[in-house]
């Protein structure tokens, strides 16, 4: 993924691939054609209007297409960090782009199907988003957010159809604290995170900090703040030639040994056999 941290892009001759993922963002859209896709749930075939959400690090794959044309919509995580209040709007949403997957490699993509009065729709706001990126003109980074966020709620209404199973039921000031404390370590994930300081910052008890934010993330404060450093860890493989020792104390690890167990934990390999699979 190239340039601003949203890319779309149009595929309207898709090819088989090999299982692969990402540590961004998916969301694809059948425009044309058939194809068989595999994910941790088995075999699926793929039809014009299916909708696909891929989360980070959640593999996929495409074999015996025909005809098979896609756009493909891929964004940072980080983009939705700030707008936490708005997806929260939106039901089970926050289910699919804000709670990361406790098991990725044995999680599957959602799947949703457009009705047809409405996949004109979807193809208007992928299309804008291609337009805005390749015109550029003033203000087009704050438009393709805008057409992001249809797209999300777009996405919603076809939830609605077809719901994606909620976290359990917060209050809304509970779910506020809990998007607090999330917006919180996205930003400070690089410095030390300790649960009993947290709670004090933020004026509350440690065990009502934890349940609240474990209700609403699925994963305790620690894994998640694991969970933001191991990703940010994957970014700087990929893209630097730092060595692994500077990118664990880069990402906020005080002992590199921890940093060998937590990242080998969440992708299954090691840094360095991580970096080489990028090349």
């Amino acid at each position: 993924m190239d340039g601003y941290p949203i890319y779309v892009k149009r595929r309207p001759a898709q090819a088989d691939t090999v299982a692969h993922e990402h540590v961004y963002h998916e969301i694809v859209f059948v425009e044309t054609g058939t194809a068989e896709h595999l994910s941790a749930e088995g075999i699926r075939r793929l039809h014009a209007g299916d909708v696909l959400v891929i989360k980070p690090r959640i593999w996929h794959q495409y074999i015996g297409t025909a005809n098979f044309g896609i756009i493909n919509c891929l964004f940072d995580r980080r983009i939705l960090a700030h707008q936490q209040v708005f997806v929260s709007l939106l039901g089970g949403a926050f289910d699919l782009f804000s709670r990361p997957p406790k098991n990725p490699a044995s999680t599957p993509p959602a799947f949703f199907h457009a009705p047809p009065h409405l996949r004109e729709y979807f193809i208007f706001l992928l299309n804008s988003m291609i337009r805005e990126r390749k015109e550029k003109q003033a203000q087009w980074e704050g438009a393709l957010v805008g057409h992001l966020m249809n797209l999300i709620v777009a996405i919603s209404r076809l939830d609605c159809i077809n719901p994606v199973p909620e976290a359990p039921l917060l209050t809304h000031k509970a779910r506020d604290f809990a998007n607090e404390i999330m917006i919180y370590l996205e930003t400070n994930f690089r410095e030390k995170i300790v649960l009993d300081e947290l709670s004090r910052q933020f004026h509350v008890s440690s065990s009502y900090l934890s349940r609240i934010f474990t209700r609403r993330m699925g994963m305790g404060v620690i894994d998640y703040t694991n969970h933001l450093r191991i990703e940010a860890a994957c970014e700087l493989l990929r893209n630097s030639d730092w060595p692994v020792t500077r990118i664990a104390t880069e990402v906020g690890y005080e002992e590199v040994a921890y940093f060998f167990r937590r990242f080998r934990k969440e992708i299954g390999m090691s840094p360095q056999s991580y970096r080489q699979q990028q090349m």
